[in-house]
């Protein structure tokens, strides 16, 4: 009996250390603005969802006004390239490309978007919205940094899923139940 009574706490021990040992991955939304100084002009704002720190791809890059009415949707569905870098809170390196023609329906179609952090022409954190089909500029050496005034601002952090443990917690979880066992039978 006793090491029936044994076996069940250190399994409950291991179930609540478990518990606490896991944790739940957050994601990270911005909201972006920028000029559209390399196509055209016009100011535009919008939102990328589904951030997490590290490097990684969005689940969702929406535009949500363009004062030339230009592109307004959801651009993540099949985008060329789809890679954030996040320290901190913070977007500190980017590459997103996302062509209209490529796009399938509800995604925005006429019109890409993109996004990138390196050096152009003499301006970095470059965006822009161009008519798709058809050319865009991704850098000019006529426009700098401060004219596209590119910003991004953290506007949540919320639980990605809070129901399911991560590796290492379940790996503990039946290093204990193993240990537990081993020595029940051991008395036996």
């Amino acid at each position: 009996m006793k090491t029936l009574k044994q076996t069940f706490f250190t399994l409950s021990i291991s179930a609540i250390g478990s518990t606490f040992l896991t944790i739940p991955a957050k994601a990270i939304d911005f909201n972006f603005s920028f000029n559209n100084e390399l196509n055209g002009g016009g100011a535009v704002t919008g939102i990328i969802r589904g951030l997490d720190e590290g490097t990684g791809a969005a689940s969702s890059v929406e535009v949500l006004t363009n004062t030339t009415g230009l592109g307004i949707g959801e651009y993540v569905g099949s985008p060329l390239t789809n890679s954030w870098t996040v320290l901190g809170e913070e977007i500190i390196a980017f590459d997103f490309l996302s062509a209209g023609v490529l796009n399938t329906s509800p995604a925005v179609t006429d019109a890409l978007i993109f996004f990138d952090s390196t050096e152009l022409s003499g301006a970095s954190f470059r965006a822009g919205i161009a008519p798709s089909p058809g050319p865009f500029v991704t850098g000019s050496g006529f426009v700098s940094t401060e004219d596209i005034n590119l910003t991004f601002t953290a506007i949540s952090t919320t639980p990605i899923s809070t129901d399911v443990p991560e590796p290492s917690s379940i790996l503990g979880f039946g290093m204990l139940t193993t240990f537990a066992f081993g020595k029940a039978f051991k008395r036996k």
